[in-house]
């Protein structure tokens, strides 16, 4: 269960559940996953219940290509959690994939003050604290 103690210094990790343990096994082996309408074959995020252009609920895990562009982002300075002090100033970014759905994630690879809104960007895996391992992105050459 992640620690959701703002008082303690641990940070809060990831931890996968029955409904998004096959997108982390994915994510181990080194592939993206997102889901796929089975009805209309729409992109769907990761957490979707249901599609969202057909409202169909059999949404199908499916290997995405990795790549995509920065939606937007923001820089973190002020901690909220005692277990990101080592971290801040960090980003957080919403990576629109190449198939359409958009991810929550953090860009590595290169220094906050270099990211930009367009920025082409590929899926790299890191492993978490505790061994999860969770997609984020860094820059490409386009």
């Amino acid at each position: 269960m992640p620690d959701s103690d703002p008082t303690t210094s641990s940070r809060p990790e990831v931890t996968p559940d029955e409904r998004s343990k096959p997108f982390f096994e994915a994510c181990a082996a080194g592939h993206l996953l997102i889901r796929r309408c089975a009805a209309c074959q729409a992109w769907s995020a990761p957490a979707d219940p249901f599609c969202s252009i057909c409202g169909g609920g059999r949404l199908e895990w499916a290997q995405a290509s990795g790549r995509g562009t920065i939606h937007t982002f923001g820089v973190v300075h002020h901690i909220s959690h005692p277990g990101f002090r080592d971290e801040a100033p960090y980003n957080v970014a919403v990576v629109e994939l190449e198939e359409g759905p958009r991810l929550n994630t953090h860009i590595i690879g290169c220094a906050n003050d270099e990211i930009r809104v367009g920025m082409p960007v590929a899926v790299d895996f890191v492993r978490t604290t505790n061994g999860v391992v969770v997609p984020k992105f860094r820059p490409v050459a386009t």
